[in-house]
């Protein structure tokens, strides 16, 4: 495993801080660490990105190890519980203008689909990192858990957002 500096962290923190998520920072620093221990034997795969904030800790924890390309699959027209609370969503503009902030444009690959419809394009890439964090019912959870979980490599990692009610 690889050792991640107090300054590291606060790094990401800064680079996070403005924003809109709901990633604290301790679930952050899981993810920078679990980026930054991929050792290039797949790819990372968010499903859920909203404006960015986790995108921004998995992509900086990968810099920082063996710069492995995160897919970060969202829609971007929100939740139902956005849209119920919302109305109409579109975070792609925020998403895009805050993984350049980051300066992390270069290893994020955006893909604008829901996760059913970007697994049914899924070149079969190998997945060392799944990160779930879509929509948040049961169905919806268990449904990203089956589509994506075959790709897992062997001793790979999945991590669910929003598990504790």
């Amino acid at each position: 495993m690889l050792y991640v500096s107090e300054a590291e962290i606060e790094h990401v923190k800064e680079a996070t801080d403005k924003v809109e998520g709901w990633l604290t920072d301790a679930q952050g620093e899981f993810l920078y660490n679990a980026a930054k221990n991929c050792q290039g034997r797949g790819v990372i795969v968010e499903i859920g990105s909203w404006k960015g904030k986790s995108t921004i800790w998995l992509a900086k924890g990968s810099k920082a190890g063996s710069n492995v390309k995160i897919y970060a699959i969202d829609p971007h027209t929100g939740s139902s519980g956005h849209k119920k609370k919302r109305g109409e969503v579109w975070t792609f503009e925020e998403f895009k203008q805050n993984i350049k902030r980051a300066n992390v444009e270069d290893i994020v690959v955006p893909v604008v689909k829901t996760s059913e419809d970007a697994e049914r394009d899924w070149d079969g890439k190998p997945i060392e990192l799944l990160w779930i964090d879509g929509e948040h019912e049961y169905e919806m959870v268990k449904l990203d858990f089956d589509l994506w979980s075959p790709y897992l490599v062997e001793g790979g990692t999945i991590a669910f957002h929003d598990t504790i009610g």
